[in-house]
């Protein structure tokens, strides 16, 4: 990962202020920082040599360059140049071809390039593959996430159950897993996912508790990425996206354009199978506790996986009694266990 600082502007012009790189074999994200929103074209370069290559080129804006950066895996080098007198240009050189998906993000403009060369995973029958597991705890540092009435912090409880359910998968499914993050620290959205991406993980679990406006709330939902629209999934993907209405919107327009269905059938199939995990688990001292269902919502933590990945809000912490079920280690432990059961079933084939 790189980060690249500008000290001048130049009129009229927006910068690249920060340029992000992530590599993996099959995989590779490079987020490019823009002090404002530009418009941008992708495009491919003809093959004249060794390596493919593919290119996006930022309208009206400048970087001090040329500059590069090295990575390993599908991508071996990315380089970043001033395209004229108003634009600049952004090149993946790609150890092999591959198929590049751009799009950005709002509040602040970031453009995120994604690679792929892993193959969609369109089977949902039969026994799976499960030997790497992403666990993505939400929210964490400055951003706490949900507040419960008397205090009680989502990012705490999303990184308890997180803790809880990673040496299970370990000691009882053989799984290595890895957390996003692992203590009090916050990560960009944007960078969850590329940190999966990065660990050809088999499955994404993003981990968060809900909440509504008026402190109400119960039952337990499970998401899949999707741009398509329903009230109440907006509302959800909004806050735990960390924008405005407006901003969650023109992402999935974005989306809507450039997105494909990698992995589809089988994000919706684990996300059924972690549904029913929880309502079972929970049913077990928490019969009331109403069944969600499966959701598809436009998430920005999932744009961009290369594995199944859903997004789990276990429940609402924002009522009383929801955080008081949060509050106690049965609750959490629970919800660790139907991850694991739901992995467990998942690469079972059920």
């Amino acid at each position: 990962m790189g980060a690249l600082a500008r000290t001048h502007a130049e009129s009229g012009l927006a910068r690249v202020t920060d340029v992000e790189r992530y590599g993996a074999d099959d995989s590779a994200r490079v987020v490019v920082h823009v002090s404002r929103k530009v418009p941008f074209r992708v495009g491919a370069f003809e093959p004249d040599g060794p390596l493919p290559r593919v290119f996006v080129d930022l309208l009206d804006a400048t970087v001090d360059g040329p500059i590069e950066g090295h990575l390993s895996g599908l991508v071996r080098r990315v380089r970043l140049n001033p395209a004229g007198e108003d634009g600049a240009r952004v090149v993946l050189e790609l150890v092999r071809p591959a198929e590049p998906r751009v799009f950005y993000l709002l509040e602040p403009f970031r453009l995120v390039i994604d690679v792929s060369g892993r193959r969609d995973d369109a089977s949902v029958p039969g026994r799976r593959r499960v030997e790497r597991v992403v666990l993505d705890p939400g929210h964490g540092g400055h951003d706490p996430g949900a507040i419960g009435p008397s205090g009680l912090r989502e990012k705490d409880v999303t990184l308890d159950i997180a803790h809880r359910a990673a040496p299970i998968l370990a000691q009882e499914l053989g799984v290595t897993t890895l957390l996003t993050r692992d203590v009090d620290a916050f990560v960009p959205l944007h960078e969850r996912i590329a940190r999966a991406n990065g660990f050809n993980a088999d499955l994404f679990i993003s981990i968060h508790c809900n909440a509504s406006e008026a402190r109400g709330g119960e039952g337990v939902m499970t998401f899949v990425f999707d741009t398509a629209r329903e009230e109440v999934a907006e509302r959800i993907a909004e806050r735990e996206n960390g924008a405005s209405r407006a901003a969650a919107a023109e992402l999935l327009d974005v989306l809507g354009r450039v997105s494909g269905s990698r992995n589809q059938a089988a994000s919706l199939h684990f996300a059924g199978l972690l549904q029913r995990a929880a309502m079972s688990s929970l049913g077990n001292g928490y019969p009331d506790i109403p069944n969600g269902g499966v959701k598809q919502a436009g998430f920005y933590v999932l744009a961009g996986a290369s594995m199944p990945a859903v997004l789990f809000e276990t429940s609402f912490i924002s009522s009383e009694r929801g955080e008081a079920r949060f509050g106690t280690e049965d609750f959490r432990q629970k919800l660790a266990d139907a991850i694991v059961n739901a992995v467990r079933a998942y690469r079972a084939g059920i």
